[in-house]
């Protein structure tokens, strides 16, 4: 019997190496993909904790008005780091582009969204704009991370900068982008110059209203002392085949005066699938969800190429 040539398995060797190659692409990207967190709100996604209740309260209110009255959407995230989201080998502005092309910020045909990105174990932060923005939106951006977010992030004010940085990019970018007008302009009409003043009354009106019903909604009903403490955990259901799915998330209310304690099930935006040892195995969007600030349930898919503003502190 002839014996095997030794050369002939070296005819594949070139095959071989490009399917392992293939493969390991393959593997990579979804994993790269699925790193990137998705989206609780449309308005404020603090994942950082970073933002004080007031400040994120206020924020999703104008953020919500000025996609209402305008059809623009601007979105605040906050971040600890990259590289926990897959971005541990970009830089910022490569990051925050996928990150914003991801959850689809912005029109799909203005492609007119903004988001403001704070990574605060990096101390980086990042203003993103949709390309349907000119240069001179970046560097109007460049100029409110200068002069409003870094100094305030410098003094350890990080909810402030975060809020006025946020505000004076919906002043200053996009609503005179919405109304047409040279960007950064404040306007000239006497109803323009009068706006902000009767905006401020009204979101004292709606502020105070808010902070009634929080007074009202965070009493214990069995002993009426005020200050509920309120945690919120993930419900797991267990799979068939191993592994669990969550879909929804508890939420219980405890007084601890007198110990009374309510649970209720709350859905999340998402359902994700894990196996036994904990891993993702898959996400899926819930459809029609709507957010817990009652907003739109998702982004209009705007996108973005790498317009915008980056800054460290």
């Amino acid at each position: 019997m002839r014996a095997p040539s030794a050369a002939a398995p070296s005819r594949f060797r070139p095959l071989r190496v490009l399917l392992g190659l293939f493969a390991l692409l393959w593997l990579a990207f979804p994993t790269h993909a699925q790193n990137l967190p998705d989206w609780q709100q449309t308005g404020i996604n603090d994942f950082a904790g970073l933002l004080s209740p007031e400040d994120a309260r206020a924020l999703d209110a104008a953020l919500s008005a000025l996609r209402e009255q305008t059809g623009i959407e601007g979105t605040v995230v906050t971040l600890t780091d990259r590289a926990r989201h897959g971005g541990g080998t970009e830089g910022l502005e490569a990051f925050a582009t996928r990150l914003f092309n991801h959850w689809g910020v912005g029109d799909a045909t203005r492609n007119d969204g903004f988001m403001v990105l704070v990574l605060a174990g990096e101390r980086e932060a990042r203003i993103e704009l949709g390309r349907g923005y000119e240069n001179d939106a970046d560097i109007l951006a460049q100029e409110i991370l200068r002069n409003t977010m870094l100094p305030a992030f410098r003094d350890g004010a990080m909810s402030r900068g975060i809020r006025d940085g946020t505000e004076a990019a919906i002043a200053l970018i996009a609503r005179p982008t919405a109304a047409g007008r040279p960007l950064g302009s404040p306007g000239n009409s006497w109803l323009e110059r009068l706006f902000p003043w009767l905006f401020g009354a009204a979101w004292v009106a709606i502020l105070g209203g808010m902070a009634r019903q929080v007074w009202r909604r965070n009493r214990c009903p069995q002993c009426g002392r005020r200050g509920l403490e309120t945690r919120t955990a993930p419900l797991q259901t267990p799979l068939p085949e191993g592994g669990h799915m969550v879909s929804h998330e508890t939420v219980t209310r405890r007084c601890p005066g007198c110990g009374w304690s309510e649970t209720r099930p709350r859905p999340l935006p998402q359902t994700v699938w894990y196996d036994p040892a904990g891993a993702v195995l898959r996400r899926e969007r819930r459809p029609g969800f709507r957010g817990r600030s009652g907003g739109s349930s998702g982004f209009g898919g705007g996108s973005s190429r790498g317009g915008g503003a980056s800054g460290r502190w």
